[in-house]
């Protein structure tokens, strides 16, 4: 993944922080939106939200990092790059940069812990460092 830096290609940049609160189809429709709008999109799963996905709209996402980027690729017909999904340890990617990271974040589902940890800056994995840096 070479986690490129906004271009001419895309409109803007976003993270977007996918937690195991209930709620994995507004993180669906929430990308789809997004693709359609022509956004870059950094997605951050946490390991809770993947067994959410896959209990609540069958979705199997992939563990590893790039092979969840190819999948949600396909998934939303997305152009390549433009979803790029991270891995909770990916310290040097864009979103974990205070200078280079998207200026805008979801965090769609929230579940309170990560709720918790954002609002007190207690981050200790890329989700959290992403929203200590927008």
């Amino acid at each position: 993944m070479s986690n490129t830096p906004l271009s001419e290609h895309f409109s803007e940049q976003v993270t977007i922080g996918i937690t195991g609160a209930s709620g994995a189809p507004y993180a669906i429709e929430l990308i789809k939106q997004l693709c359609q709008a022509n956004y870059q999109i950094f997605v951050i799963f946490s390991s809770a939200a993947k067994v959410v996905f896959k209990t609540e709209i069958e979705l199997d996402v992939p563990g590893h990092p790039q092979k969840a980027s190819d999948f949600f690729t396909d998934y939303f017909e997305a152009k390549p790059e433009q979803i790029q999904v991270l891995g909770k340890d990916q310290w040097f990617s864009p979103p974990a940069s205070g200078s280079a990271a998207p200026k805008q974040m979801v965090i769609v589902p929230c579940s309170t812990g990560t709720l918790s940890a954002v609002a007190h800056g207690t981050s200790d994995n890329l989700l959290e460092r992403a929203a200590d840096v927008v």
